[in-house]
């Protein structure tokens, strides 16, 4: 059974002895730790280096299986839909090249810089702080919305969108504003701006252009873009949720956040979220997260890791609080 630590039970895994004791319990429930590098980057952020560098010894080393980064794993499901569907928007010859390199980056390079010295990524991380409280603040201006509207939770696979009478023309091309499924507008949003939007500006913006090096070394983006209304049409009514799990995962948590109370750290549990299709079991001590994935996994169109809550009191060994759950 393959098993994912949120990163609140990593922190308490701290000097050899733990380490030693954390493995051997979990090769005695036969176990495999699977560490996402959405983990590792919430870990580099811990402000004491050598605090750090003692929690990154226990996530990197050791049987430990890591995971392609979330943005790899999005991306290919997208890649995938759009040669099922569109596969006049796919290169003829792919940039494998640029793929490989990509994926070594993040599964060993990181990896590797951070058990040495994980310093030059604290300070990275540290200056993203901006973009989380920008999506935090979207968040609760989210939630101050469901609150005025009196909105009613229910199961997120009944959960549509409509346009409202403001929305201008522009926005449609290829939806007619009629009630389509939340995820399709989200994404649809998110991948325009992605591939669309930032890659052709991101020479003079120096903004992030992951997800365009991802799906661009598979899908030719100007192709893609040439095309709005069709690029609308693929997110509304062609892709099928069933192979999107990670995309999907990732926009439900999101909307599920905002029916509790926002916090600091609800940005990273949805980048972690887009792992839990790659594990059978995620433990967390934090029970608004834990509650959060449990409404989501009660209405989600696949299966997912089966979400368990580890006491968060730290007067309790940590191999205790582990091994009550498994």
């Amino acid at each position: 059974m393959r098993v994912i630590l949120d990163t609140n039970l990593w922190s308490s895994i701290r000097d050899k002895e733990t380490e030693r004791a954390f493995d051997a319990l979990m090769d005695s429930r036969g176990l495999r730790i699977v560490v996402p590098p959405s983990t590792l980057m919430e870990v580099v952020r811990i402000p004491v280096a050598e605090a750090r560098q003692q929690v990154i010894h226990a996530l990197a080393t050791g049987k430990r299986h890591r995971l392609p980064t979330e943005a790899e794993s999005e991306s290919m499901e997208v890649v995938s839909e759009i040669k099922r569907t569109r596969v006049q928007w796919m290169r003829i010859i792919p940039h494998t090249g640029r793929a490989w390199s990509l994926n070594n980056f993040w599964t060993n390079k990181v990896w590797r810089e951070a058990l040495h010295d994980s310093q030059r990524m604290h300070d990275y991380e540290m200056r993203q702080t901006p973009v989380r409280d920008y999506l935090i603040d979207t968040q609760k201006q989210d939630r101050n919305s469901f609150l005025q509207s009196d909105f009613k939770i229910g199961p997120l696979t009944g959960l549509m969108v409509k346009a409202d009478q403001d929305t201008p023309e522009t926005y449609f091309g290829g939806w007619s504003g009629e009630p389509v499924e939340f995820w399709r507008i989200l994404l649809r949003d998110l991948y325009w701006y992605q591939l669309g939007v930032v890659v052709g500006r991101a020479a003079v913006t120096h903004e992030d252009t992951t997800t365009a090096d991802w799906v661009g070394a598979y899908v030719d983006l100007s192709l893609l873009r040439n095309d709005r209304t069709d690029f609308t049409r693929f997110w509304v009514e062609d892709v099928n949720v069933a192979n999107i799990p990670r995309n999907w995962l990732r926009c439900a948590v999101r909307v599920a956040q905002s029916y509790y109370k926002i916090t600091s750290g609800n940005p990273a549990d949805e980048q972690h979220s887009a792992y839990l299709v790659d594990c059978d079991l995620f433990l967390s001590a934090d029970s608004r997260y834990i509650s959060t994935l449990n409404f989501v996994r009660d209405s989600a169109p696949f299966s997912f890791a089966e979400p368990r809550l580890v006491s968060g009191d730290r007067d309790i060994p940590i191999i205790d609080r582990l091994e009550a759950v498994i």
